[in-house]
């Protein structure tokens, strides 16, 4: 058996590997798992509140218009710092958001995750 035999076959046992886990597994995804995920869910879950700089600065913005934003948002760890005490992180819209968040910077205490900082769109 020649090499193009061989590749042909492993091609062919790859794609028949492929088709049977997208068959069995195709419903469940695999991102929630993931470390910006988790940092989404721990948000929403522990609780949201907004400082009083944000609350004073910002009176229109309400806790369930950075909840939903928080839903679509990505995790910018470049920006963030999560090996501080506390930690705190950057989110970033991906696209135009419907709120005009731009940028929402998280604390997250031991009671629940406190907005520090937003931006909006100019």
């Amino acid at each position: 058996m020649n090499f193009w035999q061989r590749l042909s076959r492993f091609a062919v046992g790859i794609v028949i590997g492929v088709a049977l886990s997208l068959y069995f597994f195709g419903g469940r995804g695999c991102g929630s798992w993931l470390p910006s995920a988790q940092i989404r869910t721990t948000i929403v879950e522990g609780g949201l509140q907004l400082s009083q700089d944000v609350q004073s600065n910002h009176p229109s913005l309400a806790v369930s218009d950075v909840l939903s934003f928080v839903g679509t948002a990505s995790v910018n760890f470049g920006e963030s710092g999560p090996r501080d005490t506390p930690q705190w992180y950057v989110l970033e819209a991906d696209g135009a958001s419907q709120e005009g968040l731009v940028m929402v910077e998280v604390v997250l205490l031991d009671t629940a995750s406190v907005v520090r900082r937003v931006s909006f769109q100019p």
